[in-house]
C-alpha cells in the first residue's frame, strides 16, 4: 500500500512546509515510484480567482483536479489534454470562457467532466467520443452551440449527462439514445437532460430522462 500524504492538512499555501501539507492538496506516499507526487487538488467555495495555468499538466500523477464555485476566469488551457492519469476534472460554477479545447478529449482515463455553470461557448467537438471511460458529464448552464455529436454515443460507460441551458439545437443522436438504461438491451445512461420541453424544444430528444424549459 502507499497511503497518501496531506489528506487532512489545512496549512495555508506557501507556508514553509512540504507542499503536500498545504490545504486542499494530497500527495502519493513515498512507498513506490510515485514518491510524493501530487495526487489531488481540491477547493470548493474557497473564493479562488485568477486563471488556469497551462503548467498544471506537469503534475503527471494528478488524478483529481477540482476547483469548484470560485471566480476563475479565462479559457481552459489546451495543455490539459496532456494529463495522463486524471480521473476527475471539475471546474463548475466559475467564469470560464471560450471553447472546450479539443485536446481535453485526449484524457483517456477521465471518469468525470464537470464544467457546468460557466460561460463556455462554441460547438461540442466530435472528439468527445474519445472519453471512453467517462461516467459523469455536466455541461449545462453554458453558452455551447451547435448540435450534440453522434460520437457521444461512443461513451457507453456514461451514466449521467446534462446539456441543458445552452444554445444547443438539433436532434439527440440515436447513437446516444441507444445507451439509455430503458432500452433493450439496457445501457448505462440513466440521466440525460437537454432543453427539450415542448412546445418549442431547442433539442428534439425523445429519449431524454428530463426536459428542461429553456430560459
Amino acid at each position: 500500500s502507499n497511503p497518501r500524504i496531506g489528506d487532512e492538512s489545512t496549512n495555508s499555501w506557501l507556508t514553509p512546509v512540504n507542499e503536500c501539507e498545504w490545504g486542499g492538496v494530497a500527495c502519493w506516499g513515498t512507498n513506490d515510484n510515485r514518491n510524493g507526487c501530487m495526487d489531488q487538488i481540491d477547493f470548493e467555495q474557497d473564493g479562488l480567482s485568477g486563471s488556469l495555468i497551462p503548467e498544471m499538466h506537469n503534475l503527471s500523477e494528478l488524478r483529481f483536479f477540482i476547483l469548484e464555485q470560485g471566480t476563475i476566469a479565462g479559457q481552459i488551457p489546451s495543455d490539459y489534454g496532456l494529463f495522463e492519469k486524471l480521473l476527475i476534472f471539475d471546474m463548475d460554477f466559475n467564469d470560464l470562457t471560450g471553447p472546450i479545447p479539443d485536446e481535453l478529449f485526449n484524457m483517456d482515463m477521465l471518469q468525470q467532466l464537470d464544467l457546468n455553470d460557466n460561460n463556455l461557448s462554441g460547438p461540442l467537438s466530435t472528439n468527445i467520443g474519445n472519453l471512453k471511460t467517462l461516467t459523469f458529464l455536466q455541461l449545462d448552464h453554458n453558452e455551447l452551440s451547435g448540435s450534440i455529436p453522434s460520437e457521444m454515443g461512443e461513451l457507453t460507460n456514461l451514466r449521467i449527462g446534462f446539456f441543458n441551458d445552452n444554445d444547443l439545437t438539433g436532434v439527440m443522436p440515436p447513437e446516444v439514445c441507444a445507451n439509455r438504461n430503458n432500452t433493450s438491451p439496457p445501457g448505462l445512461l440513466g440521466t440525460l437532460v437537454t432543453d427539450c420541453s415542448p412546445p418549442n424544444p431547442e433539442v428534439d430528444c425523445p429519449c431524454c430522462s428530463s426536459c428542461n424549459v429553456p430560459n
